[in-house]
């Protein structure tokens, strides 16, 4: 497989044509906004700079050349072997869009989704090539985060699980392979775990919202940059994970009975939040403090990669 479609133009689509583009695939990219191309080639060459930080090896322009932009749906469709649909995440969306692409891509066209939560089966409920149909779901942003999952639904064939897994290791992603459909798949789910007990706590007066993050950034993140969270409890106890799970077991029980309440998500605590977001970080800082999280990423990665730990 040489030639790999990309639908949308967006961040995330910027960010697959650079991933596929530098690791030697021939990209065509589509969106229904023309408009969007007026900055793609440049959010594209920031992040193929950005992906050199990391990987030296990596040709720039030669990767740049390897991406063609504005194409028609129908010569994407004709021209690859692989799509990797971005469109808004938004069901009508996708549905229409993947009845389109399974109409017009030949058989042997795999078909992916980068949704965020929605299974594959919700997306292609009344498609005739639900078997060639997955979901590629990336961390934000993908070009620096190298997570993937892949998530077939219950009518994905096992050639296309394959073939979507080789993509992503020719591209050097970590690919996850969800074994069995699931709202939000694995990465989304324990990310709103982490939120949901995070907002419980704000909005019951434990912690400012802050201080809740320093426990993140300033202690759990130190260790998960690196390491997930089994190696880590197998890491605390002196005879390992069993060990760890006899010790400490009884207390997660027990913090888990008080942790079913749905957390307050209203207009009214975002308000409260963006107040206190806004004094640490003003709106006019944000793309800025986003361009320095981007560096200190690469930077990771770098540390990463040198010390044989991605």
């Amino acid at each position: 497989m040489k030639n790999i479609g990309v639908i949308g133009g967006g961040l995330i689509g910027a960010s697959w044509a650079a991933i596929f583009s530098k690791s030697g695939f021939n990209v065509f990219v589509y969106d229904t906004i023309p408009v969007v191309f007026d900055t793609f080639n440049e959010r594209v060459k920031l992040f193929l700079e950005e992906l050199k930080s990391i990987d030296p090896k990596i040709n720039i322009e030669d990767s740049f050349n390897r991406i063609s932009i504005n194409v028609s749906i129908e010569d994407l469709c004709h021209n690859v072997d692989y799509i990797q649909e971005s469109a808004p995440e938004i069901l009508s969306v996708k549905q229409e869009l993947f009845a389109k692409l399974d109409q017009l891509a030949p058989d042997h066209v795999v078909i992916a989704s980068s949704s965020s939560a929605m299974p594959i089966s919700s997306i292609t409920q009344n498609l005739k090539g639900q078997h060639r149909c997955i979901i590629a779901h990336p961390a934000n942003p993908p070009h620096l985060i190298p997570c993937v999952e892949i998530c077939p639904g219950p009518n994905t064939s096992s050639i296309t699980i394959e073939k979507a897994k080789t993509i992503f290791d020719q591209s050097g992603a970590s690919s996850v392979n969800v074994k069995k459909e699931i709202d939000g798949f694995i990465l989304n789910r324990l990310q709103g775990a982490l939120l949901n007990e995070s907002l419980r706590l704000y909005s019951e007066g434990y912690a400012s919202s802050d201080e809740i993050d320093a426990t993140i950034r300033d202690g759990l993140g130190l260790r998960w940059a690196f390491m997930g969270p089994f190696e880590t409890i197998d890491l605390n106890a002196p005879g390992g994970i069993r060990d760890y799970m006899a010790r400490y077991g009884p207390m997660y029980i027990e913090m888990a009975k008080t942790q079913t309440k749905i957390p307050d998500w209203s207009d009214e605590a975002g308000e409260k939040l963006e107040i206190e977001r806004r004094k640490i970080l003003p709106e006019d800082q944000l793309q800025e403090r986003a361009k320095k999280r981007n560096l200190l990423l690469k930077s990771l990665r770098k540390i990463k990669i040198e010390n044989d730990e991605e």
